[in-house]
């Protein structure tokens, strides 16, 4: 799809022609639906910090709601993509650490130090870091995506929009349920809450999940555990208390814990990897028992690697969330939290018996928030929502990488620290070992040099801190300029501070033992600390809009936002000190258009969006595959041009739909990445084409109970993860759920299966290496399925 195929003009006038149509046809129809219609149920939303109906919110939001959650089986923050019109994921940074874009905008740098340009946040807490997010899917109220720039409202400023969880709060009456599954690949499951009204003034409710699977992408290395296994919990303890008539305070405390065996990739087309033919030559000499790695022979859901490690993500959280209405026309809010958190990450990304490369990553975070604001209810035509915001993160963190760790370069008869010292002693100038000067005199009588060799059988390592602060004043208000009209206008004041402390990078050898500094600032010390160094970004941003309600109650809407992401340090920093450094801001401003209508009675609700992004600075991770060299850029300029549209129908008493479609065109107009012009290059994680489908059938109602059929679908086009390295191929996904509920809804027997047709797909995709034959990916789930049994009391 081009610019010339998709125009915004005939966009904007197509929707606008839509909505009119479809608010005449609201008026036509009312009272026309045909006998024992039903309604459908209201969703409210808080996308602007009040409880409001998802159809008087003039943004485009999707909300799952917790049936949709159940229904769906979501689990991981990533499949929530799935039923999400223009919202994709990717599990590059393994599984509960969701990569996600939105409307084109996503991130190429998933370094544990960077701050996503789509926020998370569970029940308003903004988590900055993915250590934050361990297990945030069970006992939830609904999640709600806000698309589009968030420069007015919401605690971080961000350029593509912003994902809450908001969990169940405690009630003051008793209630409790329970709820048990097993499925494939060995899974076991289980979720339970319990909510108890201690007092007429005081509720607490304690809620837990737990899961544990095999992994299903079979490794067929004898002894070793298969990949994307499952083995996480979370407990989440809410407290109530009315303190008054107008106060209300909310204390929570979550801990969440998932550690399963790490992800892997897979070698896809013709291609199988050759990593320069190396393993081949020290094979001649008797370096290594191992050939060049290869996935050949195997089928789709299988790999050869020779490590099972686990990955660790864990979570603390505490937050006291209070509301005292100060009057009837203003109410003070106050947020405070506090999360602290733990990332082990090993990328086995090679997927093979070779020790081609082998990389850990790990962080531990801690982060403080304050949110405080005010808002109004006033009789008058005017109203707003303003606060201050503080956000302040410290982090800890110590990566390394490295390459052909399993072979014996100095042909000594051993692996060991020797195979690293001895090739780059050679390339240095520094003398070798025995074995090496022996070994480097062989190869230059036959033209190459074991120097040629410097730095593989090597670790690559870094280690710093990082500190960050944000600090915000936000207003956001609305004026009725007719009973129909309303103005909206806000604007965000945001200054963000980052300060790297002690940053090392060094290669080791294979038993950890530091061996060369790298970037240090020129000390002989492989330990030593290059300077401190800090920046900050300030930056004004604000939107302003029209909102317009039809006589029928369709509601048409236009705006103007911007959006800013704050500059990072670049954590891949490992060769040379060039790579330290700091990418500017990122800035996103955006025209939008939409419609929000309910019709037919009610029975049907129809909402579409179409917008216009101007996207500059946004931030890449640079890589140069033949030096390794990785530094963060800005990509200078690049337009993004789609819409949503969105549609929930009860078309009989017994049949409801839900459908929603995506369509983007994402191109960069101008940027230079690894030295090449890359204008006119689709942007990453922006599929043309993206859409979803569900369909709710009760097949039977009777006195005893229900039995309803739940299919539920998605299909995303191709799609770019990284620019100039290829495009993983569009796929469907097709989903089903079987499920009993009896009478009184205490009872519910439910049998689910999930890629229902066992769909061979790719999730991520990345062919940069294509030199050495690599073209590699990660592969989606086949198909699995359970039973699951629930009940309430």
């Amino acid at each position: 799809m081009n610019k010339g195929q998709f125009s915004f003009g005939r966009l904007s006038a197509a929707v606008t022609a839509l909505v009119l149509s479809a608010g005449a046809a609201g008026q036509a129809d009312s009272g026309a639906a045909a006998e024992g219609g039903q309604a459908l149920e209201e969703i409210l939303v808080t996308a602007q910090r009040r409880a409001e109906s998802l159809q008087d919110v003039p943004i485009s939001i999707a909300a799952v709601t917790a049936d949709d959650l159940r229904t769906y089986r979501f689990r991981d923050p990533a499949e929530l993509a799935e039923q999400v019109a223009n919202l994709t994921a990717q599990p590059s940074a393994g599984a509960g650490i969701p990569i996600f874009g939105l409307r084109g905008v996503s991130m190429t740098d998933w370094s544990l130090n960077q701050a996503s340009p789509i926020a998370a946040y569970v029940d308003e807490v903004y988590k900055g870091n993915p250590a934050f997010l361990a297990v945030p899917i069970f006992d939830l109220e609904r999640i709600e995506v806000l698309r589009g720039p968030q420069g007015t409202l919401w605690g971080k400023n961000t350029t593509g929009g912003a994902v809450n969880f908001i969990s169940k709060k405690p009630v003051f009456e008793n209630e409790a349920y329970i709820t048990a599954g097993v499925g494939n690949f060995s899974r076991y499951e289980a979720e339970a809450a319990v909510n108890v009204a201690l007092s007429e003034t005081l509720a607490v409710r304690l809620a837990g999940t737990y899961a544990e699977a095999d992994g299903w992408y079979e490794n067929v290395t004898p002894g070793v555990d298969d990949a994307f296994s499952v083995d996480e919990q979370g407990l989440r303890l809410s407290v109530l208390w009315q303190a008054q008539e107008n106060l209300e305070v909310i204390l929570r405390a979550s801990t969440g814990k998932s550690e399963p065996v790490t992800f892997a990739n897979k070698f896809i087309e013709e291609a199988q990897p050759t990593y320069f033919g190396a393993y081949s030559l020290f094979n001649a000499f008797g370096g290594t028992p191992l050939g060049d790695p290869t996935h050949a022979g195997l089928d789709w859901f299988e790999h050869s690697s020779d490590s099972d490690e686990k990955r660790l993500l864990e979570t603390d959280s505490l937050s006291a969330t209070i509301n005292w209405q100060l009057s009837e026309r203003f109410t003070l809010t106050s947020i405070s939290a506090w999360d602290s958190g733990e990332i082990y990450s090993p990328d086995n990304s090679d997927a093979v018996v070779n020790q081609t490369i082998i990389a850990n990553y790990t962080s531990d975070a801690d982060q403080v928030t304050q949110e405080l604001r005010l808002t109004s209810n006033l009789d008058g035509p005017f109203n707003f929502v303003t606060g201050l915001y503080y956000a302040g993160d410290e982090l800890d963190t110590q990566n390394r990488i490295g390459l052909f760790m399993d072979i014996d370069f100095n042909l000594d008869g051993a692996v060991d620290a020797a195979d690293c010292t001895d090739p780059t002693s050679i390339a240095f100038g520094l003398p070798p070992s025995d074995a090496g000067a022996a070994t480097e005199a062989l190869f230059n009588s036959l033209g190459f040099s074991l120097g040629d060799f410097a730095t593989l059988g090597c670790f690559a390592a870094n280690s710093f801190e990082q500190e960050r602060t944000s600090y915000a004043a936000f207003f956001d208000g609305s004026y009725d300029l007719t009973e129909s009209l309303k103005l909206r206008f806000g604007v965000r004041y945001t200054d963000d501070e980052t300060e790297l402390r002690g940053f090392n990078a060094h290669f080791a050898t294979g038993d950890g033992t530091p061996f060369i500094p790298t970037i240090n600032d020129g000390s002989f010390d492989p330990l030593a600390a290059a300077p401190d160094r800090a920046f900050s970004d300030t930056e004004v941003t604000g939107r302003i809009g029209l909102d317009y309600t039809l006589a029928s109650g369709a509601l048409l809407y236009a705006s103007f936002s911007q959006g800013y992401r704050a500059g990072s340090f670049n954590a891949q920093a490992y060769y040379a000190p060039g790579e330290l450094n700091a990418v500017d801001p990122e800035y996103l401003d955006s025209w939008e258009v939409g419609f929000k209508s309910s019709l037919w009675d009610n029975r049907l609700r129809l909402n579409g969006s179409a917008f216009y992004y101007q996207y500059e600075n946004q931030q890449f991770l640079d890589f140069d595959a033949a030096t390794q060299i990785q530094t963060l850029t800005n990509v200078d300029e690049s337009t993004i041009v789609g819409l949503e549209l969105e549609l929930a129908a009860q078309l009989t008493p017994a049949l409801y739909l839900q459908f929603g479609l995506g369509m983007l065109d994402a191109e960069i107009d101008e940027g230079v990445l690894n030295g090449m012009d890359i204008s006119g290059s689709q942007s990453p994680m922006a599929p043309d084409l993206n859409f979803n489908a569900s369909l709710d059938w009760t097949l039977y109602e009777g006195e005893a109970g229900a039995l309803s059929l739940n299919l539920n679908g998605t299909y995303q086009d191709e799609t770019i993860y990284f620019i100039g390295r290829g495009a993983a191929d569009d796929y469907s996904l097709l989903n089903a759920r079987l499920s009993y509920t009896a009478r009184d809804a205490k009872w519910r027997a439910s049998l689910w299966t999930r890629n229902l047709t066992d769909e061979e797909y790719n999730t991520s995709f990345y062919n940069g290496l294509v030199d050495v034959g690599v073209v590699a990916g990660f592969v989606g789930p086949p198909r699995t399925y359970g039973a699951e049994l629930s009940y309430s009391f």
